[in-house]
C-alpha cells in the first residue's frame, strides 16, 4: 500500500486540530466531530490510492477532478472550523449542534438490540425460531405506535438530510458524514 501524499496528512492533521479547537477540546465533541468528517477522509484516501495505481487516462481526470472539489471542499470546511473555533456566533453553534447530532444518532443506533448467536444452544433452539407474530389488539396498537414514531422520526432526519445538502452545496463545503459501526447487544 503506497503511502498517501504529505500534502493529505498534512491537511488532515489541520483538520484535527482545528476540529478540536472548533469545539472548545471537550473530548466527547472532538470525538464526534472527528467521526463525522473520518468518512469524509476516508473517501479521499481512497481516490488517491486510485490515482496513484495509475488507472486509464479517463479515470485518471475523472480521480483529479473529484479531488479537486474535495480540496475545495476542505478548505471552505477548515474555515468554517476556524470561525467556529475564534468566534461564538453561529459557526460554533453550527459545530456544536453537528456534534450533538452525531451523538443522539451514534447513542440510538448502538443502543439497538440484535439477536447474537450462541454457540451453545442446539440449531433447533427455540430462540432461532421466527416468533409467531401477536395479533391482540393491544399488540397491533403497539406496533401501528412503534411505526408512527418510527416514520415521524425518518422524516425529521430526511428534512435535515435535505437542508444539510443544500448548504452544503450552496457554500460548497463539507459537513460531514454519519456511519455509525453498530454494537451487536445479546437479546
Amino acid at each position: 500500500m503506497p503511502l498517501l501524499p504529505s500534502s493529505f496528512t498534512s491537511l488532515y492533521r489541520l483538520f484535527l486540530r482545528t476540529s478540536s479547537a472548533s469545539v472548545l477540546h471537550q473530548s466527547l465533541a472532538v470525538r464526534n466531530i472527528r467521526a463525522l468528517w473520518r468518512p469524509i477522509f476516508s473517501d479521499a484516501a481512497h481516490v488517491i490510492e486510485k490515482l496513484q495505481a495509475k488507472p486509464c487516462e479517463r479515470e485518471q481526470e475523472l480521480l483529479r477532478n473529484w479531488l479537486r472539489n474535495w480540496e475545495t471542499q476542505m478548505d471552505r470546511t477548515l474555515s468554517l472550523l476556524y470561525a467556529s473555533a475564534t468566534s461564538r456566533g453561529l459557526p460554533h453553534k453550527l459545530t456544536r449542534n453537528l456534534s450533538q447530532l452525531y451523538y443522539a444518532e451514534y447513542d440510538r443506533m448502538t443502543s439497538r438490540r440484535y439477536p447474537v448467536w450462541n454457540a451453545q444452544l442446539p440449531k433447533n433452539s427455540r430462540e432461532y425460531q421466527i416468533p409467531v407474530p401477536d395479533t391482540t389488539q393491544k399488540a397491533l396498537n403497539k406496533e401501528e405506535k412503534a411505526r408512527q414514531a418510527q416514520y415521524l422520526e425518518d422524516r425529521a432526519w430526511n428534512a435535515l438530510s435535505f437542508a444539510v445538502k443544500m448548504a452544503e452545496g450552496r457554500d460548497r463545503l463539507s459537513l460531514g458524514r454519519v456511519v455509525v459501526k453498530g454494537k451487536l447487544w445479546q437479546t
